[in-house]
Order: C-alpha cells, then sequence, then structure tokens
C-alpha cells in the first residue's frame, strides 16, 4: 500500500465523487486538500473494512446515508472544509453543476440510502 507522502508525491489532482446508489441525480464532486484527505482515510480503511481498492490510486466503498456522513464528518472535522466548494453535478451530463458548500452537501444525506464514494488520484 503506498503511502500518503508517495501519493501525494505521485499525484497531482485528487478527486471524489459521492452517488447515490437508487437515485442518479444525487452525484456530488469535489477536489482539493478535502479530497485528498478522503482519499487517504479510505486507503487505510481498506484492508479493515468494507473499502475497496479499484486500481492505483482509486479507492470506493458502499455505505448506508449515516455512515456515510460519519466517514465523511471524521475525515473532515476541520470547520473551514464545510465551506469548500462542492459540484452537485446535475444529470444527464448537461455541462452545468450547481456549487454548494461540503458541510451543507454532507447534510443532504438520507440515512435509509446507499451511496457510493470514489476516491481517485490522478
Amino acid at each position: 500500500m503506498p503511502s500518503d507522502a508517495a501519493s501525494a508525491a505521485a499525484g497531482a489532482l485528487y478527486d471524489v465523487e459521492l452517488q447515490a446508489i437508487d437515485d442518479p441525480t444525487f452525484h456530488l464532486r469535489w477536489q482539493g486538500p478535502h479530497a485528498a484527505a478522503v482519499l487517504a482515510a479510505l486507503r487505510h480503511a481498506h484492508l479493515a473494512g468494507p473499502t475497496r481498492q479499484v486500481e492505483w490510486g482509486t479507492y470506493q466503498v458502499v455505505l448506508d446515508g449515516a455512515s456515510t456522513r460519519r466517514l465523511l464528518g471524521a475525515v473532515l472535522a476541520d470547520e473551514t472544509w464545510c465551506h469548500e466548494p462542492v459540484d452537485f453535478v446535475h444529470h444527464p451530463a448537461d455541462g452545468l453543476a450547481e456549487h454548494i458548500e461540503l458541510g451543507a452537501a454532507i447534510e443532504l444525506l438520507d440515512d435509509e440510502r446507499y451511496y457510493t464514494l470514489v476516491a481517485d488520484l490522478y
């Protein structure tokens, strides 16, 4: 498993996508240091839980809304990250994305719904 430092040296772009499994209209995407933190958390968790490594630099997990909120809340505990921009991607892909704050996006998660969280390093 590559270290966080090795990943940071090898890649230039961190990307996270969060999608509801049963609702294709719920699709969030963000980049930057807060995406790097999510990728590091998934990488560290993949040997001990439901997170799987899809390919080098890509980790995926499927969780219910409450678990997703807890994971993101633990990883993004810094209050300043609540105000970081997140793209609410419109479907079908029309080139438009609505920008909301990460903290607001996390609050949109429904406890009864399941979500796919994918973190990539390019």
